[in-house]
């Protein structure tokens, strides 16, 4: 359970504090435009080196997963400068434009993402809305399945099934009836054939499966740990809305050398406060006001292993716990 939350003073302090750090205020696109075009040229020579071998795959994971924050930062159009103006008339700019080329690379559709992403930072933490990307259900719902529908989900919320099938969905299966998406992919793979043949196909499509797959669990410990905040209360309870992105979103800790990977996305609590905030200011926007985030869910290595095992979310002690097994083993944090 959450024994301190943010009050209202706090909170206001908070969004004063990383206010600077928003896209509205950059300089130019040029920080933008150097970060991209790195990400870029190390994407495709990791493509070439798993033409050489596929011991280099990890690197062509390490970079999609870049592109992939970048191609996240276009849809909530935060990567490059858009004043508050324009954002607020729906000039997207730069950041449309990006995101529709990156869509191939990502293996995922541009407008599908901002609208679903969108509706889950909008929703968030609120029981009384749907958010469709909790990786869990509560207890009591469980509980009150049907014994097949019980036994699916206990079946296919298993780690292993669950963080292996998922991603095939969301990022394959999810976007079979979009054309023009799926036009944009076959050439992208026709490209990548008339390169390296049939082998290097193999080597990406493995490197975007196994990249998906992480991404997917990052995902989940974004939100499904403790201590979280999932409650319900009226969407126009902006106190509550500003708890749940701050107590309901967590900051993972990552190693230094994943730390380019992760593009700043592990401080997540304040990308759900502020999507507005570019993923390159999310870690120096945390270091300048680290005194701020005294009540924030901090994760290390351990807790977040364990809450990979976290399948429900139990109400009266508000908290996420694992099935019983899971449990007697020790893998609930």
């Amino acid at each position: 359970m959450v024994k301190k939350l943010y009050s209202r003073n706090e909170i206001e302090e908070i969004k004063k504090g990383i206010e600077p750090y928003k896209n509205f205020y950059l300089e130019s696109n040029r920080k933008p435009t150097y970060i991209l075009i790195t990400t870029i040229i190390g994407y495709l020579i990791s493509i070439h080196l798993c033409k050489i071998s596929i011991w280099y795959i990890p690197f062509f994971c390490g970079f999609t997963s870049r592109l992939f924050m970048i191609f996240h930062d276009c849809c909530h159009n935060s990567f490059f400068k858009v004043t508050e103006k324009e954002h607020n008339r729906g000039f997207r700019g730069y950041n449309k434009i990006v995101a529709n080329i990156l869509e191939p690379m990502v293996f995922y559709n541009e407008k599908d993402w901002r609208i679903g992403h969108g509706n889950h930072h909008k929703v968030h933490g609120n029981k009384s809305e749907v958010d469709g990307t909790k990786t869990v259900i509560t207890l009591k719902k469980f509980k009150s399945l049907p014994f097949l529908k019980k036994y699916f989900y206990r079946f296919f919320r298993s780690p292993i099934i669950f963080f292996s099938i998922l991603p095939l969905y969301i990022f394959w299966f999810n976007h079979i009836l979009k054309p023009i998406h799926v036009v944009r992919r076959i050439i992208f793979f026709y490209l990548i054939h008339r390169y390296g043949k049939k082998r290097l196909v193999k080597s990406v499509f493995i490197g975007q499966i196994i990249t998906g797959i992480y991404g997917v669990m990052i995902f989940h410990l974004q939100h499904q740990v403790n201590t979280g905040y999932w409650k319900e209360f009226e969407t126009r309870d902006k106190l509550s809305y500003d708890r749940a992105q701050l107590h309901g979103a967590s900051m993972l800790q990552v190693p230094i050398f994943l730390k380019w990977i992760t593009f700043g996305i592990e401080y997540h609590h304040i990308h759900h406060l502020t999507p507005r905030i570019p993923s390159y200011n999310l870690q120096k926007c945390h270091e300048d006001n680290e005194h701020l985030f005294n009540k924030i869910t901090k994760v290390g290595y351990k807790q977040a292993f364990k809450s990979l095992f976290h399948t429900l979310y139990d109400e009266n002690e508000q908290r996420y716990v694992s099935f019983w097994i899971d449990r007697c083993l020790g893998l609930q944090a």
